[in-house]
């Protein structure tokens, strides 16, 4: 049996454009001074890992997605809190005010977003916690915001 060589690219000369045996920089693979994996292009397409404080009361002390996923999953736990099943006894017990206001606090305290993006998200938060219709407000202002986030280079 051949041996793998790691530093070859699986995808032929003609595909990849490099001579055999050399890695073109889009697949390179650097790691970095916390032990993460960083793809040369996987930055500018928000595809870098970020780890995140969970809400109090979750199982995990943190939670791991891709950049890019941020506003799609802020939108998923506050759309869940918004159904929370009452009769369920473990797990993060916030209402959808509060776990919005976390993932805001995270997004600051991570830098994920740039200030304008946080004053935004500020405002969100404050006009969805004195809002009487917040399932509504829900629908048609915050979701759709998240969902238009776009990662941008870090």
């Amino acid at each position: 049996m051949a041996e793998m060589n790691y530093d070859m690219s699986p995808l032929p000369p003609e595909k990849r454009g490099a001579p055999v045996g050399e890695r073109t920089p889009d697949r390179a693979i650097s790691v970095d001074d916390r032990g993460r994996m960083n793809y040369a292009s996987a930055a500018a397409e928000g595809m870098v890992e970020i780890v995140l404080p969970t809400l109090p009361g979750s199982p995990n002390g943190e939670e791991r997605m891709l950049a890019k996923d941020f506003g799609a999953h802020v939108a998923g736990k506050v759309e869940s809190s918004m159904k929370r099943n009452p009769y369920l006894k473990s797990g993060p017990q916030a209402s959808p005010v509060t776990t919005f206001r976390h993932y805001v606090a995270v997004a600051k305290g991570a830098k994920l977003m740039d200030e304008p993006a946080l004053k935004r998200m500020e405002t969100l938060a404050q006009d969805f916690e004195r809002e009487p219709e917040q399932e509504e407000f829900l629908k048609q202002v915050i979701l759709p915001y998240l969902h238009s986030l776009k990662p941008g280079k870090r």
